[in-house]
C-alpha cells in the first residue's frame, strides 16, 4: 500500500515535499503505524548507506532546489541504526506528545486515563483506516527553553 508521507519539523521554512512510502499492509492501530513507518525509514537509511553517490542532474537539481535545500546524498554517519532501539524511540517520543501524526489533515489521538501520556497498550487499541493514496504527516514539536532576562 502506497501512502504519501510529509515530514515537518515546526519552525523550518522549508517547503514541505510529499515522499512515497509503501507499506506491506495497512497498519491497524497507532502503535503498527509508528514501527512500520520506522522500519521503512531505517531499511531506507541503510540503502543510502551502502550506496555512492552519483553527481545530481539538472532535473534532480531544480526539484531539490524547489524544496529549499540541494544535497549531495553524504553521510557522515556510517553507523548502522539498532532498529529496535529506534522503534522504542519513536513510541516514546509519541507517548510524550512529541510528535503528532496527521492522516488527511486530520489529528490522530489516543485516548487515555494516564496523565503521562498514552501507553503503549493504548496506542494498540487506537485503531486507524489508512487507504491507498493517504496523506499522513509527522510532525516533531520542538520545545523551547530559556530565560528572559
Amino acid at each position: 500500500m502506497r501512502v504519501f508521507v510529509n515530514q515537518k519539523s515546526i519552525g523550518k521554512r522549508r517547503k514541505i515535499e510529499p515522499v512515497p512510502l509503501d507499506y506491506p499492509s495497512a497498519p491497524g492501530n497507532v502503535r503498527a503505524l509508528i514501527e512500520e513507518t520506522v522500519k521503512i525509514m531505517v531499511d531506507a537509511f541503510i540503502k543510502r548507506l551502502e550506496n555512492k553517490p552519483t553527481p545530481l542532474s539538472d532535473e534532480e537539481m531544480e526539484n531539490l532546489a524547489g524544496i529549499g535545500k540541494i544535497s549531495f546524498g553524504i553521510l557522515n554517519n556510517d553507523t548502522r541504526p539498532d532498529l529496535q532501539k529506534a522503534i522504542d524511540t519513536a513510541l516514546l517520543a509519541y507517548q510524550d506528545g512529541l510528535v503528532c501524526i496527521f492522516i488527511n489533515d486530520e489529528r490522530i489521538e489516543v485516548p487515555t486515563e494516564n496523565l503521562a501520556g498514552p501507553t503503549p497498550e493504548d496506542m494498540e487499541k487506537r485503531e486507524l483506516e489508512l487507504h491507498e493514496g493517504d496523506r499522513l504527516t509527522f510532525v516533531r514539536l520542538t520545545m523551547l527553553a530559556g530565560r528572559i532576562w
